[in-house]
This record gives C-alpha cells, sequence and structure tokens, in this order.
C-alpha cells in the first residue's frame, strides 16, 4: 500500500478532492486519510460493501458504480482492483470526465494479465468476477480511444530508494503483478 501511497502523493497538491470507487473495507481511504491531512475532500463510494470504520474525513455513499451518479468535481478519482470488475469500463471512465476538475487524473490499478506471479491470465467472470483483462498496451489503447492520455508506474520501483529494487525489474522484465496508470484528459 506504501506504494500506492506514493503513486497518490504525487498526483494530489494542498486542499484536493479525493474520491475513491469501490472503497470496499475503506482501507485505502482510511490510510489516505490519515497521510495526507491537506486533502480538503475524501469521498469513498462503494455498493456491495459498507466499511464499519471510516476515518470522520471521509464521507460514504453507498452507490452502485455500473450506475454511477455522483454531485461533485474531484481532483483525483481512484480505481483500485476496480476496473476489471465493471462491465462497461469505458463507459464509467467517460462519465467520469463530468466529476473531474480541470487537470484532474483518475488513478487507475488493475491487474496486469502479463504480471510477474498473477493469477489473472484468464477471462473467469465466475472467478472474481473479472469481466476484463488488462495489459499495458490494452488500457493505453482504451484510454486514448475515449480521450485520456496516461503515465504507467513500476509499483516495484514507485517508493523505493535503492537502485537495485528500482532497476531490477528492468533488468530482467519482470512486469508488476498490478497495473497503475494515471489517466489524464488530454485537452489537444
Amino acid at each position: 500500500m506504501d506504494n500506492l501511497l506514493a503513486i497518490i502523493g504525487s498526483n494530489i497538491k494542498n486542499k484536493s478532492a479525493l474520491l475513491e470507487l469501490g472503497c470496499g473495507s475503506g482501507a485505502l481511504s482510511n490510510a489516505i486519510a490519515e497521510k495526507f491531512d491537506s486533502l480538503q475532500t475524501i469521498v469513498a463510494v462503494d455498493f456491495f460493501n459498507e466499511p464499519e470504520a471510516l476515518n470522520k474525513k471521509i464521507q460514504f455513499i453507498k452507490q452502485d458504480l455500473e450506475a454511477l451518479n455522483l454531485e461533485g468535481r474531484f481532483d483525483l478519482i481512484v480505481l483500485n482492483q476496480v476496473l476489471e470488475h465493471i462491465k462497461n469500463p469505458l463507459g464509467l471512465l467517460v462519465a467520469l470526465k463530468k466529476n473531474l476538475n480541470p487537470h484532474g487524473r483518475i488513478l487507475i490499478v488493475v491487474p496486469n494479465r502479463r504480471g510477474f506471479n498473477n493469477e489473472a491470465r484468464v477471462y473467469l467472470p465466475e472467478h472474481g468476477r473479472h469481466y476484463f483483462l488488462w495489459d499495458r498496451e490494452s488500457l493505453e489503447f482504451s484510454l486514448n480511444r475515449i480521450g485520456f492520455t496516461c503515465r504507467f508506474y513500476n509499483l516495484y520501483t514507485a517508493a523505493s530508494h535503492t537502485l537495485f529494487l528500482r532497476y531490477l525489474p528492468t533488468l530482467l522484465r519482470i512486469q508488476n503483478p498490478n497495473l497503475p496508470c494515471i489517466a489524464m484528459v488530454d485537452d489537444i
């Protein structure tokens, strides 16, 4: 989770508004609230789970992501291990554009079907309800088609200050088991 928090930290500013979709138990939302005191707004949304113990700074909304209709605008929207569970993921991302502030971003983390030691290599909707399998190329192509540019991160090195750990996965051509990406609206 430290690597994910490092990515979030590099994509928010003071007084930012953050939305986490598919918050589950609320563990990530709570970690964000604790680490980033300067956030003005934190909203967590889930339909199947209702977190029992959320930080008092977090507003929880129970809503189905397949029919998402939220008010408000956010500087960062987090979809951590969510997009592969959505039947129309590109439709959700297009709809989220209305909830982004100017220069807002969407952090997407999905299982990498080509990732090291990843079991998400086959389409098994009955197992974990993964409707889509993503790799870097398919995610980037899909995001580009709906008007986003993207920047990928290496979770192995996002929070690493050790040169050995920073470059070893690249040298061995080891791909992350998860694929973290920041999607930005392409204004061109």
